[in-house]
């Protein structure tokens, strides 16, 4: 940390150096600084979306997701326990662009019914074109996994694999609202109820500061934006052949934004507290418009699957013990309960696997990440 004198305000105060802009806590200005000439220059695009729940809000609306997703929404508030709860302000830049692509391709066509051999003119070529706009987020901070959830934000309605960071701003702070249709009519998005940047608006959450300068931002907005409409030319052919995607870019802007994330835990007073280990999930939560941008369910497939295993395995005992005091017919429904009870485990066991080995590449990246960022 190094003290400078604001050039907005002339107070001194300790900055770090290693950030691409500067920002007064006395006055909110914010500002460029060449370490070498000492020139310092004022950045004027800088916004901030104002955090207008708090830490009380933020559970209230947890309990209230966990409701909606529970098949038993009466035990919510029984079964489920916040354990944390942490809000922060984090700079995005936001590029508004528009993208123009064109794609050619084949298209295989409809085979008639009884015809087993594929003609010479399998394929027809097909062509199009679609424009799309965006107002495109990037983080401005140098390590995208610091916050859980920022690296898969982008939740496109297509079915298109996600291999980027950035998202389009509106939609996904749209996303997941637990508002009335009336309220939601009148209420304004995130990008339009923003505010030239000032500590107030933060509300007392902490601010994060802006480490990735607006050229890289917007190198990364074009890559994801290219990478985007790539998959969803790919949507419409079997091959495709050509594509081409050109970019106008209208402006680029620095948004604050503010977002929860809370940490819960699922322990339930039924039989399942014996099968299931009580084990911390997660959720992210927009802090202006109060919806669930991400989250972790309490119990995932496997553990459905590792319950079911269990169940099985209980029955065929018991069908065995029948069959041994009462009926020998029993041992049919026991091996077959056993049977079923074995196929559970084995895919119980590969989908941990597979999930470990996930976990295994996220935390090697996040070291790789860390070091780069440390370097």
């Amino acid at each position: 940390m190094h003290e400078l004198y604001c050039p907005s305000c002339n107070s001194p105060s300790p900055y770090n150096f290693n950030d691409y802009l500067l920002m007064c806590p006395i006055c909110s200005a914010s500002f460029k600084l060449e370490v070498h000439s000492g020139h310092k220059e004022i950045f004027a695009d800088h916004y901030i979306v104002p955090n207008t729940v708090d830490a009380a809000t933020i559970k209230e609306l947890t309990l209230e997701w966990l409701k909606r997703i529970h098949h038993r929404p009466g035990q919510v508030q029984k079964d489920f326990f916040v354990t944390d709860i942490k809000g922060f302000s984090v700079p995005l830049w936001i590029i508004s662009l528009e993208g123009h692509t064109s794609w050619r391709g084949l298209v295989r066509k409809q085979r008639k019914p009884g015809a087993l051999v594929p003609t010479a003119n399998e394929y027809i070529s097909e062509a199009g074109q679609f424009r799309r706009s965006y107002r495109w987020a990037v983080s401005a901070r140098s390590n995208i996994c610091e916050a859980w959830g920022f690296t898969r934000l982008h939740q496109p309605s297509e079915l298109v694999q996600v291999d980027w960071d950035g998202f389009p701003l509106d939609s996904t702070l749209s996303r997941g609202k637990i508002i009335d249709e009336d309220t939601e009519k009148e209420s304004k998005s995130a990008y339009d109820v923003r505010k030239f940047f000032d500590f107030k608006f933060a509300n007392g959450l902490p601010v994060l500061g802006v480490q990735i300068n607006d050229e890289e931002a917007l190198r990364r907005a074009k890559t994801h934006v290219d990478l985007y409409h790539f998959k969803l030319a790919k949507m419409n052919v079997d091959y495709l052949l050509d594509y081409r995607t050109e970019l106008e870019i209208a402006g680029v802007q620095l948004v604050h934004t503010p977002f929860w994330m809370v940490t819960y835990v699922y322990r339930p007073k039924n039989m399942l507290r014996y099968f299931i280990k009580p084990t911390e999930k997660r959720l992210l939560v927009d802090g202006y418009g109060k919806g669930v941008l991400n989250g972790e369910l309490a119990v995932q497939h496997k553990d459905k699957i590792l319950v079911n295993a269990i169940i099985c395995a209980m029955a065929a005992a018991f069908f065995m013990v029948l069959g041994v005091i009462w009926h020998p017919s029993f041992y049919l429904v026991g091996a077959f309960s056993a049977i079923i009870g074995m196929v559970s485990f084995g895919l119980y066991m590969r989908k941990k696997a597979i999930q470990e080995e996930e976990e295994l590449k996220k935390s090697s990246h996040e070291g790789v990440v860390a070091r780069e960022q440390a370097a």
